[in-house]
């Protein structure tokens, strides 16, 4: 019997060296190491993928395939990848300069997409809700740097327009902040804006309903995991990649539950 594909999600925010004054030093991942971390998942046979390519790919194997519905244009596009079985998408959260002056030459030069979640209402301004907890002042991706890296084939997802605590303010807050961030972003990039991640990972049942009632494909959790048959697809586990993650002990120390073999 064919084994299921795997789909594994990892979570990156920031590329390049930490600050030795950092506060949240796990955000970073040097150029480097993402260098590695890529062409290591590459090796291991991975193809990368955007979350949305993910989704058609998901749903082929596990909804369209078993009830013999025609292919989707979509899905003709991804025909190349769909017996590979092991599948990555790179997410960032947030939004960060870095993962535009850092991270995609690397994509580029490995040839790889991504998904980033950006806060469009500080788009060309800092991280404010991290300097509030102390964190090192960021810069933000700008309008064109957006644009750019979306040109490129860079899939660009929502992360509320100001990065609150979703489960903090009123429902009516919440879905003001999920839905107008997709609606700004569309706008700006005159595209669909398909998945959502949840600041700080911060996120209920209720929230989840905000998310699909805001006309989402699906969003992004903290929690460690992969893209099992039956995910929720407005709960998505990811794999949290940190500044001191070493891919190359994932088999014998760090996840036991085999995200990466």
């Amino acid at each position: 019997m064919a084994k299921n594909p795997k789909f594994t999600i990892l979570l990156y925010h920031k590329i390049g060296k930490y600050p030795q004054n950092a506060k949240f030093p796990g955000l970073y991942v040097t150029e480097y190491d993402f260098d590695r971390q890529i062409k290591y998942l590459k090796n291991k046979g991975y193809t990368f993928l955007t979350l949305s390519e993910l989704k058609t790919l998901y749903d082929y194997y596990y909804k369209a395939k078993e009830a013999g519905s025609p292919d989707s244009p979509q899905l003709i596009n991804l025909t190349p990848v769909l017996e590979k079985k092991k599948y990555a998408a790179i997410t960032f959260d947030d939004g960060s300069k870095s993962v535009y002056s850092g991270g995609l030459k690397v994509m580029r030069n490995n040839g790889v997409k991504a998904t980033v979640f950006m806060v469009p209402g500080l788009i060309g301004g800092l991280n404010e809700w991290d300097m509030k907890n102390g964190e090192n002042r960021d810069e933000m991706l700008d309008l064109s740097e957006l644009k750019e890296m979306f040109g490129w084939g860079i899939e660009i997802g929502a992360h509320t327009m100001t990065h609150p605590r979703l489960t903090k303010i009123s429902p009516e807050e919440a879905f003001n902040e999920i839905s107008l961030s997709k609606k700004n972003l569309e706008d700006l990039l005159g595209a669909s804006v398909n998945f959502f991640a949840y600041p700080y990972g911060d996120y209920t049942e209720e929230t989840e309903k905000l998310v699909e009632k805001a006309g989402f494909y699906g969003a992004c959790i903290t929690k460690t995991g992969i893209v099992k048959k039956g995910a929720d697809f407005f709960a998505l586990k990811r794999v949290a990649v940190r500044h001191n993650t070493d891919f190359f002990k994932f088999k014998r120390k760090i996840w036991k539950v085999r995200l990466f073999y």
